[in-house]
């Protein structure tokens, strides 16, 4: 974070990542599902659709590491929220001694130490960088999984009279993935002065 940023406008990059964020889980969450449903289907096809099942499994998991990652990103916006809050206090209450101080010089200069102590307090948030490496996990993650989701489209053609189904399932995988891009584009925006 910007050493003259504002403790306002640092609180609202905070708002904007948490709420990019739970877009994310809430497509992590359904991803889990599809996966579930892409299973169940794949054991219900039987021995053509083992593959579809296996990527489908794989699918899950890729859903839960994004998930992960996004945890990671969700707690490091709310270190951002918190040196961001500290900071606006320390804002106010340096303004407030501020203008007391420009009553006389005597007050000013028995505010010195008060205010000194309080631009002291005026925390500068240290993790910008760690989000850029949050965003490139999640990124190689939403790569990977459209490259499962292309798999998992191939491996349908071989899945027995579920093959139009499983189909349509690896379809949505890979449209659910391409979802969470443009929030992870986003996210990177929100985060990139804070490097």
């Amino acid at each position: 974070m910007d050493p003259h940023k504002s403790g306002v406008s640092a609180l609202q990059q905070s708002v904007l990542i948490h709420e990019e964020v739970k877009v994310v889980v809430v497509s992590c969450f359904e991803i889990n599902l599809m996966g579930l449903n892409a299973i169940i289907l794949a054991k219900k096809a039987g021995a053509h659709a083992r593959g579809f099942g296996v990527i489908s499994g794989e699918l899950r998991s890729l859903s839960l590491a994004l998930q992960a990652e996004m945890h990671r990103l969700g707690l490091l916006a709310q270190e951002l929220l918190n040196s961001a809050t500290t900071r606006l206090q320390a804002e106010r209450r340096l303004a407030r001694l501020s203008d007391a101080a420009a009553f006389s010089t005597e007050v000013a200069e028995l505010l010195a130490p008060a205010m000194e102590k309080t631009r002291n307090k005026m925390v500068v948030f240290k993790g910008g960088s760690k989000f850029g490496e949050c965003l490139d996990d999640a990124y190689q993650t939403c790569t990977f999984g459209l490259v499962l989701a292309r798999s998992a489209r191939i491996e349908s053609a071989y899945s027995g009279e579920l093959r139009t189904i499983l189909a349509e399932l690896s379809e949505e995988f890979a449209q659910k993935i391409t979802t969470v891009l443009p929030r992870l584009d986003a996210l990177r925006q929100i985060t990139q002065n804070l490097a």
